[in-house]
């Protein structure tokens, strides 16, 4: 699978964020194969007819359509290049966490890490002219770079995801709040970092030295589900990704994601998805020819 590094020194000096106009560069990363990135993106389509695959779901761009992509998922992209318009948005976390002496900002935001609602937003027409204006300031930054740059670039990519985190939210009705309990946004970076091998909430208390009853509240108010579903909905994800686009067996799969025998990852994919893993490797095998 093509894995796409961030280049940092691409204009000559060290910049930890990027913007393009896709009519400018219109072949940035539309590959139709599996690809993977270091980075966080956000694809902008104005205008474009084609579809993204997304850690397995097949999301149809549409006009003044978001696409948000956490480090190291994985994407398909099947878009036509005639008539494309939009913006193609990168950065590394630590142009915004290390300035604002937050580790845990990208996962203040509810479009990262996020496997309980489709990591895509459309915008009306005036919410985007606005987001529009903020992005098309950011690229003309970039163009006439100064020693005051950063802190203008920073400021106006805060601005923007924070915006966006607050149109994100109000459509699929979740908690626009980026200053809720600190727990709330360790816990998902802990989830990130441990589904391969933790799954119960008991685990996620110890990690986070918190009750269950503590843990559930939090994480009940900032999503709308429980801990349990959080945990589950990430874990399926995960097994999901690697019947998609590895080939490993089931059992290779049910080991590296630390169940205790393969007959258990078949139980719990079947609860979720009423499908066993291996019909559902066929099906999307079958999708893809």
């Amino acid at each position: 699978m093509r894995k796409f590094i961030f280049e940092k020194s691409k204009y000559g000096f060290e910049l930890l964020m990027d913007l393009n106009k896709f009519e400018g560069n219109p072949n940035v990363f539309f590959d139709p194969n599996p690809q993977t990135t270091d980075f966080f993106e956000i694809m902008v389509f104005e205008k474009a007819n084609g579809s993204i695959e997304l850690n397995g779901q097949l999301l149809e761009i549409k006009k003044n359509s978001f696409f948000f992509i956490s480090p190291f998922q994985k994407k398909c992209c099947m878009i036509d290049l005639s008539g494309i318009k939009g913006f193609h948005l990168v950065f590394q976390s630590d142009f915004l966490s290390d300035f604002f002496g937050d580790k845990l900002f990208t996962y203040r935001l509810q479009y990262f890490y996020n496997s309980q609602h489709p990591q895509f937003l459309q915008l009306k027409k005036d919410d985007y002219t606005f987001i529009r204006l903020a992005l098309n300031e950011i690229i003309s930054e970039i163009k006439n770079y100064q020693n005051d740059s950063p802190h203008i670039l920073r400021s106006l990519l805060y601005f923007s995801l924070s915006k966006l985190n607050r149109l994100y939210s109000k459509c699929y009705n979740i908690s626009p709040n980026t200053q809720s309990n600190s727990i709330i946004y360790k816990f998902k970076e802990l989830l990130e970092l441990n589904v391969r091998s933790s799954h119960t909430v008991e685990a996620y208390c110890n990690l986070l030295n918190v009750t269950r009853h503590q843990l559930n509240a939090l994480v009940k108010d900032h999503t709308r589900y429980t801990t349990k579903e959080i945990i589950s909905n990430r874990l399926l994800l995960e097994i999901k990704t690697e019947l998609r686009y590895s080939d490993k067996t089931i059992s290779e799969i049910a080991y590296d994601l630390n169940f205790s025998e393969p007959n258990n990852l078949t139980r719990f994919f079947m609860k979720m998805e009423d499908i066993n893993p291996s019909d559902y490797r066929k099906k999307y095998q079958n999708d893809s020819i």
